[in-house]
């Protein structure tokens, strides 16, 4: 008893850790700035600690300098001076900092403009890596089979459906308020980015928690080879659906590329690309939306039920355009595709309806 105490006080600090990082990654560099500064003063640095300090009290100065110059020349809120203004105003002010030198400090002169406005920097490839280190292997995912397997022992039917579950853990926690309550089953698998099927095998010992992740990022990629949903880019970076909505928000994450129901979509590529901390094209999010239908549009169009729809497409039916692909399990098709179709059938009504359908999105 007294070691499941020690435990999970031994996760609650984790959790908090983690937190703290996810917070300080969401300020801006001014106030990360601050924030280390203050932590700084508890600890003693020497050696490549002190050399890194250095480095950051010189881009602490030229964010200084840059704002100095903007409040001389009189500019508002949320500018910043150019290269070729600052240098003629930091004459002026007698400043000894160049644009050159805070160039090669920087980087790129638009990242310590945004310093000086105080906003959020982009992050580098080696900070990224950083995060996703000291986020990434915080938890083991261990933690969230606990009910699912208490619930195993309980339960002896073959059948181990995720609404069974549920009713057992509701159950469960009224019946032991005094201990920890058990997650749902939704919560479980978005937590562990696994469909049921494989966290009950996770939790019966039958497959290991990293093999069955990789099995399911290996079958979330197959299934389209070209884009991927919020489960395989939570996969491939070894975090839970939950967080994913803090990488998402950094500047140097891709685009997706479109969306499907209220789900983003992304090249399977650029979030590779990234976090292996390797270039990828810049994109317009949501650039392939006017180009992608989804099942409701094909449903539509062909004036077929989903079921119906379903049915053609399982077995290869006349009455509807092969799918362009699939991602989370969902069909989508490219409108080239669908109209390349419609032609070929002489469907003259999915035309129409495609035509209509540009004109009400504007594409």
């Amino acid at each position: 008893m007294h070691g499941d105490k020690l435990l999970d006080d031994h996760r609650a600090r984790r959790r908090a850790r983690e937190d703290i990082l996810l917070r300080f990654k969401e300020l801006s560099w001014q106030d990360q700035y601050k924030t280390y500064e203050v932590i700084q003063g508890y600890f003693f640095h020497s050696g490549t600690g002190s050399e890194k300090l250095r480095e950051l009290r010189d881009r602490a100065e030229c964010v200084l300098a840059v704002q100095r110059v903007a409040e001389h020349l009189g500019l508002s809120e949320g500018e910043a001076p150019g290269v070729e203004e600052y240098e003629r105003a930091r004459k002026e002010l007698e400043l000894e900092l160049s644009s050159a030198t805070i160039i090669r400090r920087w980087g790129v002169w638009r990242e310590v403009c945004k310093a000086a406005r105080g906003e959020k920097v982009s992050m580098t490839a080696r900070q990224r890596a950083q995060f996703r280190a000291a986020i990434r292997h915080k938890q083991s995912g261990e933690e969230w089979l606990t009910g699912v397997r208490e619930w195993l022992s309980e339960d002896h039917r073959s059948a181990r459906y995720a609404c069974d579950y549920d009713d057992w853990a509701q159950e469960r926690n009224e019946r032991k308020p005094h201990c920890p309550p058990v997650a749902t089953a939704d919560n479980i698998s978005r937590s562990l980015v696994l469909p049921w099927s494989l966290t009950v095998k996770v939790a019966q010992r039958d497959l290991s928690l990293a093999d069955a992740q990789r099995q399911e990022l290996e079958t979330l990629k197959s299934e389209d080879g070209k884009f991927i949903g919020p489960g395989a880019v939570a996969l491939i970076h070894g975090i839970t659906i939950h967080k994913l909505k803090f990488l998402t928000r950094d500047e140097g994450f891709p685009s997706h590329a479109f969306k499907m129901r209220t789900s983003r979509i992304w090249h399977l590529s650029d979030v590779e690309a990234h976090h292996d901390g390797k270039p990828f094209p810049e994109r317009t999010p949501g650039g392939l939306q006017g180009q992608i239908l989804t099942t409701p549009e094909i449903c539509e169009l062909c004036g077929l039920t989903t079921g119906a729809l379903w049915n053609a497409v399982s077995h290869g039916h006349p009455t509807a355009p092969r799918p362009s692909g699939r991602v989370r399990r969902l069909h989508y098709w490219f409108r080239i595709s669908v109209e390349a179709w419609a032609d070929a059938t002489g469907n003259q009504d999915v035309l129409t309806g495609l035509l209509a359908r540009d004109e009400r999105t504007g594409t």
